[in-house]
C-alpha cells in the first residue's frame, strides 16, 4: 500500500462517524454527495492492484416510509498499470461515463467527497414535501453461486494456526460474515456495506449548481 493512500484511508476511518448524505441539484436533476464514507482499510491496496474494484450505490427518494423513486449506480475503479492513471466508470441505466484521475491524491479526493449527480428529474418529485435520500452502498459484492465456489476453495486451502486453538482462518472469518447476509435472504453480499440517510429536504428550494 502506498503511503499516500494509507494516509487517506486513515483519514476516512477517523471521519467514519461523520459520514453525511447531502442532496445536490444540477441542471434540474437531483443527485447526492457522500462525504467521509468509512471505506475499509483494504481498499487502498485493491485500488493499486490493477484489478477492478466495484462500488454499487442504490439511492432512494423517500417520502416518509414510501419509496418515490430509486436508482442503482455502478462505479468501477481500475488503476491502469501501463498509463499509471486511475480509470473510473460510472454506469446508470446502461449509460456510462468514464473519468481519468492522474494520481492517488486525485482519486482520494474523488472518493472522499463522492458525487452522484442527476439521478432524478426534480420536476417528477413533489416540491412541497419533506423528502429523505437513502443511500445503500456495497463494495465488490459477490453473487451467491460465485460465493459458494469461493467458500469451497477457502475450505480446501485453509489450515488452522499451528500452536493455537483457533481452528478457523482469517479468510474463513471474512466469508462467514458474508454468508450471514445470505441467511437474511440477500441475493448478493459484501464484506463492506453502508446504509446512510440524509436529513429532510425539499426539492424546490435547492440551488442548482449548474445555473
Amino acid at each position: 500500500m502506498s503511503r499516500g493512500l494509507a494516509v487517506l484511508l486513515w483519514m476516512w476511518s477517523a471521519m467514519a462517524s461523520a459520514a453525511t448524505v447531502s442532496p445536490t441539484m444540477l441542471h434540474g436533476g437531483l443527485g447526492v454527495r457522500l462525504d467521509a464514507l468509512p471505506y475499509p482499510p483494504s481498499l487502498a491496496g485493491e485500488l493499486e492492484s490493477g484489478l477492478t474494484s466495484r462500488l454499487y450505490a442504490r439511492v432512494s427518494v423517500l417520502d416518509g416510509s414510501a419509496v418515490l423513486q430509486q436508482r442503482t449506480i455502478e462505479i468501477s475503479i481500475r488503476y491502469d498499470l501501463w498509463d499509471q492513471v486511475f480509470l473510473v466508470t460510472r454506469t446508470m441505466d446502461r449509460v456510462t461515463e468514464t473519468q481519468k484521475f492522474a494520481d492517488r491524491a486525485e482519486i482520494g479526493s474523488y472518493l472522499a467527497s463522492l458525487r452522484l449527480p442527476r439521478l432524478f428529474a426534480a420536476g417528477t418529485l413533489p416540491a412541497s414535501r419533506d423528502l429523505v435520500l437513502r443511500v445503500e452502498l456495497l463494495l465488490n459484492p459477490i453473487g451467491r453461486e460465485k460465493l459458494r465456489m469461493i467458500r469451497k476453495w477457502v475450505a480446501e486451502n485453509s489450515t488452522p494456526n499451528i500452536g493455537t486453538d483457533q481452528g478457523v482462518s482469517a479468510s474463513n472469518t471474512i466469508f462467514n460474515r458474508i454468508f450471514e447476509q445470505y441467511a437474511g435472504g440477500a441475493d448478493v453480499a459484501a464484506e463492506w456495506r453502508v446504509d446512510l440517510r440524509s436529513t429532510t429536504f425539499r426539492a424546490a428550494p435547492l440551488g442548482d449548481e449548474g445555473s
